[in-house]
């Protein structure tokens, strides 16, 4: 809203809010207008945005619905109260409405609420200001104007001035007076903006989505790409082992000859690390690649119909109207702060979840508190537990409590190779795990958090890995 128009708005206004008593007050969901019903002999709404174009006009509508109001809200803040005074704000851009309330120990609250309609829009409470000069936009003449138009981008604008606009505009339409312009510049491009505006939100929000999806998949076909180098990292490693006496630490890269005598590998070497620990790091670089042989595809497969439901989305909300954004908006609201999630979810939080053999379920601590948790307050007496024996690790559990059968003994191993993993002994070939049922496992008096006693436990020799899937 031009500042100009502005102030003559506020100057037509002023006279005939003064005095009134607010009996009611809403928030229009649609375009966050605030709706306030001033008493008199002919009820009328005073409606007031800061989101563009802005708002700030009399109507003679009916009431807006009656009804409670949570303590706090600006809805509350205003009802039962009288208007003052409406007058210019802290400068041109703003406009600011006075009001106060009546005690019960016979004293008076006065508030106002600043109407801010220039680059920053936005609704604020504050004390009223002194009284002083309202601050001067200069001569103007000319018919109140509603101006509107779409930049580059296709986004509507819509504006009050003051006579004809100076820019280019897609049209114009004059009124005879300000209060008749503010009032369908809020009718006719209020609504639309306001649309358009959480559309764009949400689309940015998908896109943002889609986006993920996709670098991830990307990521994703990398690693199966590289997987299939394992057996040439693992070459390039045992050649390198072979013929360390011919590297030197400090060297970029080494051209060694292959088992055949006759092929030359040419081998990257990390300049910091002796040869040998670049052999490791070449072993460690082909077993990651083998385990991603058969992770990578199962997560790609994963990906692949997200992203489509990401690009489906982005489709849905170009597409939607008003109750469409709304039911979209919904979907993929946030959980509220202090809400409590479910239980299920919490879980999956807090502990790694993997599926073995036979179906049975693990659950594996990330932290040491969590190990306690899982430990002595998630599992079952008859559940079995497992640590690496003699190395720091996490608590795992191999849920079998309740389900009426005995876990096999493929599963038992498959919960301690999990256990190995997630120990301290992980990158050793075999690792001693114990277990025994969690009803055994007790956690001394004072124990620091992740120590546990055990009894009655059995010792298994296992490969520290995962499951496959």
């Amino acid at each position: 809203m031009h500042p100009a128009a502005l102030e003559l708005l506020i100057a037509e206004l002023a006279p005939k809010v003064a005095g009134l008593r607010v009996v009611d007050a809403r928030l229009d969901g649609s375009t966050g207008a605030l709706e306030l019903a001033l008493s008199g002999r002919e009820p009328r709404v005073l409606t007031i945005s800061a989101e563009p174009p802005g708002a700030l006009f009399l109507s003679s509508a009916a009431h807006p619905p009656g009804g409670r109001t949570r303590a706090g809200t600006l809805e509350d803040e205003f009802k039962g109260t009288t208007i003052e005074e409406l007058r210019v704000g802290a400068h041109a851009s703003a406009a600011e409405l006075v009001f106060s309330r009546s005690e019960d120990i016979g004293r008076t609250t006065r508030r106002a609420l600043t109407i801010e309609l220039g680059r920053r829009p936005g609704l604020a409470l504050c004390e009223p200001r002194e009284r002083s000069e309202p601050p001067s936009v200069g001569a103007h003449a000319g018919a109140p104007t509603v101006h509107w138009r779409h930049d580059p981008e296709g986004r509507l604008h819509a504006r009050l001035s003051v006579g004809a606009p100076t820019a280019p505009c897609d049209g114009s339409r004059e009124f005879a007076t300000f209060n008749d312009a503010a009032a369908h510049l809020y009718s006719e491009f209020a609504r639309p903006i306001a649309l358009e505006r959480r559309r764009n939100r949400l689309l940015k929000q998908a896109k943002a989505e889609l986006d993920r999806k996709l670098r991830a998949i990307e990521k994703v076909e990398a690693e199966i790409a590289d997987s299939s180098r394992a057996p040439e990292y693992r070459r390039q490693g045992q050649v390198l082992l072979s013929r360390k006496d011919a590297v030197r630490k400090g060297d970029t890269a080494a051209r060694l000859l292959d088992y055949d005598g006759t092929t030359v590998l040419e081998i990257g070497l990390n300049p910091a690390l002796s040869p040998t620990q670049n052999a490791d790091t070449l072993f460690r670089r082909a077993k990651r690649a083998e385990r991603r042989t058969t992770k990578a595809p199962a997560r790609l497969a994963q990906l692949r119909p997200e992203a489509a439901r990401a690009k489906a989305l982005l489709d849905e909300i170009g597409q939607a109207d008003e109750r469409g954004l709304a039911a979209i908006e919904s979907r993929l609201a946030p959980t509220p702060k202090g809400a409590a999630p479910k239980k299920a979810d919490a879980e999956r939080a807090r502990f790694r979840t993997y599926v073995v053999t036979g179906g049975w379920q693990v659950l594996v601590g990330k932290s040491n508190r969590d190990n306690d948790v899982l430990t002595h307050k998630v599992a079952r007496p008859e559940d079995l537990w497992f640590h690496a024996r003699q190395a720091a690790g996490s608590h795992v559990i191999l849920r079998s409590a309740g389900t009426g059968r005995e876990p096999e003994q493929a599963a038992i191993l498959a919960a301690a190779s999990i256990a190995a993993h997630h120990s301290k002994a992980g990158k050793s070939r075999r690792v001693a795990v114990c277990y025994t049922e969690a009803k055994h496992v007790r956690k001394p008096r004072g124990g620091a958090p992740g120590l546990a006693v055990v009894t009655r436990e059995k010792v298994v020799m296992v490969e520290p890995k995962l499951p496959e899937s």
